[in-house]
């Protein structure tokens, strides 16, 4: 009984300070609606999002928003699992517009123990915005909280259960370069010749959290009616 009571409370206050605009569980057994870039398979498998190549070397990103494949703001939080089986890295990217433009992204990298914070532009260069040092386990499931708002960009990552949200950023930074909406969206990568592959759930993007507040769980996504 107590247990569902501080639920509850939980649920009143995260609907109360922040707006969600996107939600995504894949428990319909598809990713209608994602667009893929990149070399890599997607697969949706028991409510899973698998992102994975067999033996070959790249990268794939799967991208979504709350307005036709983009995001009608530029200022968002993006909550998703993630669970890297095997591979380089996986994480999450938002503001992306194209392959000549700048965007953000969070990446894992499971053999360095370390996650990073980075402005990318795929035809030209990387610039780390921060670094953290993390031991992440293979197979393990995580949460990371991605959150953009004006030019301050950061983000956390814990184990365990979406309500065990830590309220410290483990990565910040003030960047101004890319302020356009843009699209958000879920990335993998790995070796050539040794298969990798991530796997994605429970997406949840909002408006930005509140600090010192901790925001969306399922449970208020779907108490506030929103159609998963």
């Amino acid at each position: 009984m107590i247990r569902i009571l501080s639920l509850l409370i939980f649920v009143i206050f995260s609907i109360s300070f922040a707006e969600t605009l996107f939600t995504d569980d894949f428990n319909d057994g598809n990713d209608d609606g994602w667009t893929h870039t990149g070399s890599a398979s997607y697969e949706v498998i028991d409510g899973e999002y698998f992102i994975y190549t067999q033996g070959e070397k790249g990268q794939g990103k799967s991208l979504n928003g709350d307005a036709s494949g983009v995001m009608s703001t530029a200022d968002y939080s993006i909550l998703c699992s993630i669970v890297i089986e095997c591979g380089l890295e996986g994480g999450i990217l938002a503001r992306y517009q194209g392959v000549d433009q700048w965007y953000y992204r969070v990446v894992v990298k499971p053999n360095s123990s370390r996650i990073f914070l980075e402005r990318k532009n795929d035809s030209g260069p990387t610039m780390k915005l921060d670094e953290h040092n993390f031991t992440f386990a293979y197979g393990t499931r995580y949460w990371i909280r991605f959150q953009l708002e004006a030019d301050t960009v950061c983000c956390r990552i814990w184990p365990g259960i979406v309500e065990d949200e830590p309220s410290a950023w483990h990565l910040e930074a003030v960047d101004s370069i890319q302020q356009e909406p843009g699209s958000f969206g879920l990335i993998a990568g790995g070796y050539g010749k040794v298969s990798w592959s991530s796997v994605f759930d429970d997406i949840v993007v909002s408006t930005p959290v509140p600090e010192g507040f901790l925001q969306t769980t399922w449970a208020s996504v779907k108490c506030s009616g929103i159609s998963l």
